[in-house]
């Protein structure tokens, strides 16, 4: 498949975006669990998907991706973890608005955004798995004291303390989706009133949810 000059320079716009976000301290900690950030990086991921399509979206984040394998912090876990959460959201918010194609944006927003929540969380449990009992299992450690210091208990690294550490990550995962959906439909509604990308542009999202265009 070829993909069109159009596609790819908006992709790669998204993704110059996301990485002067990344890289500008804009993060906010998640008090649980510190080292798990809410990052602004993720609203130009988005805005690729619900405003250009999900090819667009791909590149964006693949190439954001490999920019912080190269230049990011903690590489390359750091980094693929990242890239495993957007892609996932991605990936659900995509198959979630084909399942309600052209039955109005707000159903397709809801329905992508319920099973892209669902897929991040699902993907993050499995890959923090690996890493915190398989491959870096001093992680373990770091969060369970994490979690407690904020909590106010004593929680161990066992069992308990892992299943109470996927479950707060579940929760930053689903908050992360909210504050990266929100502002991107804000945006994205502001630039089209304002013709800020033309006269003709209209987002892929409201482009799909009327059938105007193939999800």
């Amino acid at each position: 498949m070829m993909l069109s000059t159009k596609t790819i320079t908006s992709g790669a716009s998204m993704a110059a975006l996301a990485l002067i976000l990344a890289f500008l301290p804009l993060s906010i900690p998640f008090p649980p669990i510190p080292y798990l950030r809410i990052d602004p990086a993720e609203i130009p991921v988005f805005i690729s998907l619900l405003g250009f399509g999900p090819w667009p979206a791909l590149i964006t984040n693949l190439v954001y991706y490999f920019v912080l394998l190269a230049v990011g912090e903690f590489t390359p876990v750091g980094p693929t973890m990242k890239f495993l959460a957007v892609a996932s959201s991605l990936l659900g918010f995509w198959l979630g608005s084909r399942m309600v194609y052209a039955k109005g944006f707000k159903p397709m927003l809801a329905a992508g955004t319920f099973l892209g929540t669902v897929l991040r969380v699902l993907a993050m449990t499995a890959a923090n798995y690996v890493v915190l009992l398989i491959l870096f299992p001093d992680f373990l450690s770091l969060a369970t004291s994490l979690l407690g210091a904020f909590l106010g208990v004593d929680i161990s690294s066992g069992q308990a303390g892992f299943f109470l550490v996927l479950v707060f990550t579940a929760v930053y995962n689903v908050l992360h989706m909210g504050f990266s959906l929100i502002p991107t439909i804000l945006l994205l509604k502001a630039i089209q009133k304002t013709r800020a990308l033309g006269s003709k542009w209209t987002p892929w999202m409201i482009q799909a949810s009327t059938g105007k265009r193939q999800p």
